[in-house]
């Protein structure tokens, strides 16, 4: 079985390697009896790390003894990536990357990987794009290969956000082959939603879509979606939907005051802005942009078939706080 190794600087977050370790191990229900790989701890010397919590972990090597055979190389984020012995990682990641080995970084691993240059030919994720630029500094030239997701893996490199450890392992586990995607997804899935959630009794209905058939329309594709959480919206040709059920519908026209789509947006001056981004795009006026006695800051604008769509907002100025 070849070891994965997980390198610990003194001040590592200890959350963002707690489920790769035992996902390796374990099957979710008992040890594996067949198990792949064999966990590791890497750290400078033989002497115990310390994490952000205070917990002490005993390294089973050192830079100096760890083997060179090996299935991958996990950097765990924290802070000691800020200092001067974090250099000395630097050969033994080029050299793990020379030999194709899965090297995975998460957090301030990710930055620390950003300002060797090590990202610049991926894409990649991380503690945001501005960390890795203040990081980086002129070492790093790959923002347009920066993704805003949790993990993101490319190659045989994952990197990672510091609250993207499932993520992170989930494409860790994928890499390694550790089980079939759909054992792994399924583990992602169970530990994601947890127990209680993905164990309770399900709704009869559960809400999904609300649809346009629209005449305006390019011909060119057969609908067009977008995902607001997990409510879908769909616009299609009246011609295509009526061909694929078999019947001919009346439709009204105008401004036909039928049924409305309402859009919560985080403050009043997103209302404004949205009608005027809407009028722009060809919707039609029907209400400016109007605080209510309620509180509310809401707007009315029709599409080209007159639907008509509110935009609204109870928020008078966004907190950032």
């Amino acid at each position: 079985m070849k070891e994965i190794l997980y390198i610990l600087l003194d001040n590592y977050a200890e959350h963002e390697i707690g489920f790769m370790p035992s996902a390796v191990s374990t099957d979710g229900i008992c040890f594996r009896k067949e198990p792949k790989y064999i966990n590791k701890i890497v750290a400078p010397t033989m002497e115990p790390v310390k994490s952000l919590g205070g917990m002490r972990t005993l390294p089973d090597y050192s830079f100096e003894t760890m083997p060179e055979d090996y299935a991958a190389l996990v950097l765990i984020g924290g802070f000691g990536w800020m200092n001067s012995e974090a250099e000395r990682v630097l050969p033994i990641v080029k050299d793990a990357l020379s030999k194709g080995v899965v090297v995975g970084a998460i957090c301030n691993a990710a930055s620390w990987m950003a300002k060797q240059g090590l990202l610049n030919n991926i894409k990649h994720t991380g503690n945001g794009i501005d960390q890795l630029k203040l990081w980086g500094g002129n070492n790093y030239t790959n923002e347009a290969g920066y993704v805003n997701e949790q993990a993101v893996a490319d190659g045989r490199i994952v990197t990672a956000n510091g609250s993207g450890y499932l993520e992170f392992t989930r494409e860790l586990l994928k890499l390694l082959e550790n089980d079939t995607p759909e054992m792994i997804n399924r583990w992602y899935t169970f530990m994601s939603v947890g127990l209680v959630k993905l164990y309770s009794p399900r709704p009869r209905f559960k809400f999904n879509t609300i649809g346009l058939f629209t005449t305006d329309w390019d011909g060119i594709q057969p609908n067009v979606e977008m995902m607001l959480d997990d409510m879908r919206i769909i616009l299609y040709p009246r011609s295509d939907f009526e061909q694929m059920v078999s019947y001919k519908f009346q439709y009204p026209e105008g401004l036909n005051g039928t049924v409305e789509l309402a859009f919560d947006v985080p403050s009043y001056a997103d209302v404004d802005k949205e009608y005027q981004h809407a009028l722009r795009h060809g919707a039609i006026s029907v209400l400016p942009p109007t605080t209510k006695p309620w509180g509310q800051r809401t707007c009315y604008v029709a599409d080209p078939d007159g639907n008509l769509i509110e935009i609204g907002s109870f928020t008078i100025e966004q907190n950032y706080h």
